[in-house]
């Protein structure tokens, strides 16, 4: 069970720094408001939680430049609406890649599944690349939902990572 009490800001900074390194690579992060804006836990418990986070991915092509196919899976851990996907990589180059969803009862998910339509995440001829349009997107994330992330093409990049920005329903 968490402590309740009053913190000084430099328990709050340390507290969060620790909740930030917790994050795993292929797991889920929480944007944490600013440490300025806790006075006391008590008063207010959910004073650093948000409702915004980053759905994060990371294909890593071992040093060689990324192959095509399935790269692996995430489980969205709560409903959520996606609002803007982001790609970073290692190097200059170019990739695309589609995302695909389904329900844990039907995993895994295929290319028919795929909720990118004709605007995947794509890098051309840059290390980074972000879209909040997602035209024709499927947005919507139901809780224990299934990712599956598909290189479909790729030129020189090493590693790359997919952020999908994600509202909490």
């Amino acid at each position: 069970m968490p402590k309740v009490g009053v913190y000084t800001k430099a328990t709050a900074d340390a507290a969060i720094a620790v909740h930030a390194a917790l994050t795993d690579t292929h797991g889920v992060t929480t944007a944490i408001a600013d440490t300025d804006d806790i006075d006391t836990h008590a008063a207010d418990p959910d004073i650093h939680h948000s409702d915004l986070a980053n759905l994060i991915f990371i294909i890593d092509g071992g040093g060689s430049a990324i192959e095509t196919g399935q790269k692996g899976h995430l489980k969205v851990p709560w409903a959520c609406t996606i609002t803007m996907a982001e790609l970073e990589a290692d190097k200059s180059g170019s990739i695309v890649v589609d995302i695909w969803k389904d329900t844990y009862a039907n995993f895994p998910p295929a290319d028919g599944d795929s909720i990118t339509a004709s605007a995947p995440p794509t890098i051309s001829t840059a290390v980074k690349a972000q879209d909040s349009t997602l035209t024709g997107w499927t947005k919507a994330l139901a809780a224990d939902d299934i990712l599956a992330f598909n290189v479909d093409s790729c030129t020189t990049i090493t590693r790359v990572t997919v952020i999908l920005r994600v509202t909490k329903s």
